[in-house]
């Protein structure tokens, strides 16, 4: 008897807390997709390194000031997207795909549905975020209103507006998914060693 009670209990449990997923109605619904009349997907700082090479490389036994001025010649300085949005500057951007109706859908079914809808009140921390990624949202005066940059590489996301809503990213499939979305429409999401 005692068996079966906790296997009720279990059962009762498990249905009440499982995740539940978002409706068409509800992704269709929520912001900014409800606002958006175009949504693109793009890739920028692919071929910026993230760490400026330290110490710097000795040339015969002392640092040589013709090779740090060789490596900073070669650096490329990462964009922030927030400043080339504001300027209408969009010449960093390495790699845009504009999604249809169909592929904005299924951006949004990712995620907002892949972990489910209540999200875990345990938040990973990370000091990495150096986004690659973004998702933007056009009005129908084609400016974008909002956007959502992703690090693939340390997991991480962040909007531009309080108003986005909030997407549960805590479980395991969540970033793998994502980005396997971002490379089928052939857009790149990690640094990229040019030889």
């Amino acid at each position: 008897m005692k068996k079966l009670l906790f296997f009720v209990f279990i059962v009762l449990f498990s249905i009440s807390y499982s995740q539940k997923k978002f409706s068409t109605n509800e992704i269709l619904n929520t912001f900014p997709l409800r606002k958006a009349v175009k949504v693109k997907i793009i890739s920028y700082n692919i071929n910026f390194i993230s760490e400026f090479p330290t110490p710097l490389p000795p040339i015969g036994g002392r640092v040589d000031s013709a090779e740090i001025k060789r490596i900073i010649a070669n650096q490329k300085f990462p964009i922030s997207l927030k400043k080339n949005i504001e300027s209408g500057e969009f010449s960093g951007i390495d790699e845009i795909k504009i999604l249809n109706f169909k592929e904005t859908y299924d951006l949004f079914k990712l995620l907002y549905n892949t972990c489910g809808k209540f999200p875990n009140l345990q938040r990973r921390i990370s000091m990495c975020f150096f986004p690659r990624n973004a998702i933007l949202f056009y009005d129908e005066n084609d400016k974008v209103f909002d956007f959502l940059e992703i690090c693939f590489e340390c997991h991480r996301m962040d909007s531009l507006s309080e108003e986005f809503t909030e997407i549960n990213d805590m479980c395991d499939n969540f970033y793998f998914n994502l980005e396997k979305f971002f490379q089928s429409k052939g857009l790149k999401t990690k640094f990229n060693q040019q030889k």
